[in-house]
C-alpha cells in the first residue's frame, strides 16, 4: 500500500488550516510522538477523528477505514493514497487489516488504531476489541495513547462553546504491553492500552473542573 505525498503537501494543511482557525484545535503533548514504528491508539467519537487526529501528528501516519469506503475503484484508489487500509467491522477476524498494520508498523510507520472498534454515540469509552493487543504483540511497538474532544460536536465549537481537542498520553513501552499479553493475551493489552486513554480523559475532566 503506497500513500500518497500528495496528502501531506496538499490536503494536510488544508485540514490543519480548517482545525486551528474554524475549530480552535489543541494539541497537547505532540512531542511524545515518536519517530520511529509507533500504534497510535485512541477513543472514536465522530467520522471526523481520522483526519483530524492525522493533523495532530506531525508525520505521515495509517489507519484503517470501513471496508464500505472501499467499495468502488476510485474510492479504494483514493482511501489508500490517504494512507487508510480497509477493515470489515462486521467480521470477527480481520487477519487481513491486522497483517497489514503489522507491516506497516514494522517498516517503521505510524498507524492509528481506535481499540474500541467503533464509534461512541455518547462519548464514553465503549469495550477494547483485542485487535490493537494483538498488533501490538506481533511488532513489539510501542502504542502511544490519545484522548480526543469536541470532534462529535462540530457546531459548537464553531460558536465557540467548545473547541477540538487531542491530548497525547506517555508512551506505553513494549515491556508493559509484553507484560500484559503474558497475564491475557492481546484482550489484556488492548484493555490496558484504552485504560491509558482513560486516564488522559479522567485528568482532562479534572482540569476542567479546577478551571471552573
Amino acid at each position: 500500500m503506497k500513500r500518497s505525498i500528495l496528502v501531506d503537501i496538499i490536503l494536510r494543511p488544508v485540514i490543519i488550516t480548517l482545525s486551528v482557525v474554524f475549530f480552535r484545535m489543541k494539541v497537547v503533548n505532540r512531542r511524545n510522538i515518536p519517530k520511529d514504528g509507533v500504534i497510535i491508539a485512541g477513543n472514536h467519537i465522530s467520522n471526523w477523528d481520522p483526519p483530524f487526529i492525522a493533523a495532530a501528528v506531525p508525520r505521515a501516519v495509517h489507519f484503517m477505514a470501513k471496508s464500505s469506503l472501499f467499495k468502488t475503484r476510485f474510492l479504494s484508489w483514493f482511501m489508500q493514497k490517504l494512507g487508510a487500509f480497509p477493515i470489515n467491522r462486521r467480521s470477527a477476524v480481520n487477519s487481513g487489516a491486522l497483517n497489514t498494520a503489522i507491516d506497516l508498523v514494522n517498516r517503521g510507520a505510524a498507524v492509528i488504531i481506535f481499540p474500541e472498534g467503533t464509534r461512541s454515540k455518547n462519548g464514553k469509552l465503549l469495550p477494547a476489541k483485542p485487535g490493537v493487543g494483538y498488533i501490538a504483540h506481533a511488532t513489539g511497538a510501542p502504542v502511544l495513547p490519545f484522548f480526543m474532544e469536541g470532534m462529535d460536536d462540530p457546531l459548537a465549537t464553531l460558536f465557540f462553546k467548545s473547541r477540538f481537542k487531542v491530548t497525547f498520553g506517555q508512551l506505553i513501552s513494549p515491556g508493559e504491553l509484553e507484560e500484559q499479553h503474558k497475564q491475557g493475551g492481546p484482550g489484556r493489552s488492548a484493555g490496558y492500552i484504552l485504560e491509558k486513554v482513560r486516564e488522559i480523559k479522567d485528568r482532562n475532566e479534572q482540569e476542567k473542573r479546577k478551571d471552573r
